[in-house]
């Protein structure tokens, strides 16, 4: 007795969906991180309204561009967000040599210490970690801007200046 036709259709089918799958993977991950990107702006611009007392629609989002995406040479972040995407290498060129680094299985996390902020950067990745998040805090009670805070810590750490 010869199969059902329909069962050998529906494995088919499968077979066909799971390659088309497998080809959009690279497109897939794109638009991840590109929506990524933009609930980054989004919330950035949402904290920089707060910090300015402003209602979240009155500060427009600025882009996040990733490091692989930006031309010319390294400059000073003005935000964590600017240093997302780094390689280690990339993140040595802006920030110095950390003063701490801890690693748990794929994931490095590297402390930067300033006289008036900290840096905590973490990165993943096996072969080339990345830079997945990166969040400055004050190191006293004083307040001080993000920008002010990374500017001053890879200026003074940097081999660019």
């Amino acid at each position: 007795m010869p199969p059902a036709p329909a069962p050998a259709l529906a494995l088919l089918a499968g077979a066909v969906a799971l390659a088309a799958c497998a080809g959009s993977q690279p497109q897939r991950e794109q638009a991840m991180v590109e929506h990524a990107l933009r609930d980054m702006a989004a919330a950035r611009a949402g904290l920089e309204a707060m910090r300015r007392g402003m209602p979240a629609h009155a500060v427009a989002p600025r882009p996040i561009v990733p490091a692989a995406a930006r031309a010319g040479a390294v400059r000073s972040p003005r935000s964590p967000g600017d240093l997302a995407g780094l390689t280690e290498g990339e993140l040595r060129a802006v920030m110095g040599e950390p003063d701490l680094v801890r690693a748990e299985g794929e994931v490095q996390a590297w402390l930067y210490r300033g006289p008036a902020c900290l840096l905590d950067v973490f990165l993943e990745g096996g072969a080339e970690p990345r830079v997945v998040l990166a969040t400055a805090r004050a190191a006293g009670l004083d307040r001080v801007p993000e920008e002010v805070c990374l500017r001053a810590l890879s200026r003074a750490r940097a081999t660019l200046w």
